[in-house]
């Protein structure tokens, strides 16, 4: 029973996606590309008509015999909302059924929300409210809405069990949502949302097998494989960052040492700049604890050695990390998002330089290493996509 409906599953898939990206398309040429009977792209499609998800636009060109129906997916049906909680950054936007966001809201995240979850909630659910009541005013209905999360994620419970960005433990963070929102809520790991949202809507949308990594604050990292994010076990694969790469390394906030994320992450290079700051003497404390990962890259365009050296560092460490993922998973594509990749201009040749040396020889041989389209939206695009998904497999009901 299970495997017929996983089938299912992915025969809606495949016929949405072709709507979705092909479209106007008609039904012959659907069961021509997957493969599947015509009675069953009948009903299959009938289902997304009924739910409101495609419609027919005409008639197209026969080849013979009655002109076709042509279909079309329908991008604008719905509005849904895509959140993503950040460490030092909120991430609010209401987006179309085509990836396109029709409004942002974003907010600094204050110490106090930090150290209080029911606070930082209580911030995002005004700031949700924000896009449901511009949806209402100009008359779009809202599907639902995803959150994407720093951290282990149980997918059953919509817990977050454990991130080491916010020092959380089991917050329940979606049943606090439901306390304001009668509206359809899921939740995943913000790197998983992040790779989902390439895969549909940015870099990723031609390739199968993607290993999408988020450099930024922290490292972490997602799989997809066929379309499918994978999980793990128990639901925390893709702990790229805690990978361990010098066993007597600085300590990391998940209380291990030497993990990639302590030695290449925006935190990991900002902490050892203002170690050398403060060897330095050179400004305020206040100013100090300023100091972030792009403000590093601006020392080491102007110039100095000190700062170069731990950005040549951190790109190398990353570039090992980068060769090991793909000695172990032999993805298609390696998908580079986060607030680091906007400095690429600067170490993207070293970084490919770094890879090339740890990679196995004939290991990734065909690899592509790109970076993401989404940008700083990225997360929430994906967990606005969670959505949109499981609506879809679902046969929009």
């Amino acid at each position: 029973m299970k495997n017929k409906q996983m089938l299912l599953t992915a025969n809606k898939e495949a016929v949405i996606e072709l709507i979705r990206t092909k479209g106007p398309i008609n039904r012959a040429m659907i069961a021509r590309l997957t493969g599947l009977s015509i009675p069953t792209i009948m009903k299959i499609t009938d289902d997304f008509i009924q739910a409101g998800l495609v419609r027919s636009i005409g008639k197209g060109e026969s080849t013979g015999g009655k002109k076709p129906d042509m279909l079309e997916f329908i991008e604008d049906a719905y509005y849904i909302i895509g959140v993503d909680l950040g460490r030092h950054r909120k991430n609010v936007i209401l987006m179309d059924m085509a990836g396109r966001i029709i409004k942002r809201n974003q907010e600094i995240v204050s110490e106090d929300e930090i150290q209080n979850p029911q606070v930082y909630i209580e911030g995002i659910a005004k700031m949700i409210s924000a896009c449901i009541k511009y949806a209402e005013e100009i008359g779009k209905p809202i599907l639902g809405i995803g959150v994407g999360i720093a951290g282990i994620v149980d997918e059953q419970k919509q817990v977050n069990v454990f991130s080491a960005d916010f020092g959380w433990n089991n917050v329940k963070v979606v049943q606090q949502l439901k306390e304001y929102f009668d509206l359809p809520i899921a939740m995943e790991n913000s790197n998983r949302t992040m790779a989902l949202g390439e895969k549909w809507f940015g870099a990723g949308k031609d390739c199968n097998y993607i290993f999408c990594v988020n450099w930024g604050y922290g490292i972490g990292a997602a799989i997809l494989e066929e379309g499918s994010l994978l999980q793990g076990y128990n639901g925390s694969s893709g702990e790229f960052g805690h990978l361990t790469l010098e066993k007597d390394g600085p300590l990391c906030d998940c209380g291990n040492r030497g993990c990639l994320e302590a030695l290449s992450s925006g935190n990991a290079i900002a902490k050892q700049m203002r170690k050398i700051l403060r060897q330095r003497n050179c400004m305020a404390e206040a100013d100090m604890e300023n100091v972030q990962a792009d403000d590093v890259f601006t020392f080491m365009k102007q110039g100095d050695k000190e700062a170069e050296k731990i950005i040549w560092e951190a790109v190398e460490y990353m570039g090992i990390g980068i060769a090991g993922s793909i000695n172990l998973l032999d993805p298609n594509m390696i998908v580079l998002s986060g607030g680091i990749t906007k400095s690429k201009e600067i170490y993207h040749s070293y970084l490919m330089e770094t890879i090339e040396k740890h990679r196995m020889r004939n290991a990734g041989t065909k690899v592509k290493v790109c970076y993401g389209h989404l940008g700083e939206n990225a997360s929430a695009i994906g967990a606005a996509t969670l959505i949109l998904k499981n609506l879809i497999e679902k046969g929009g009901n």
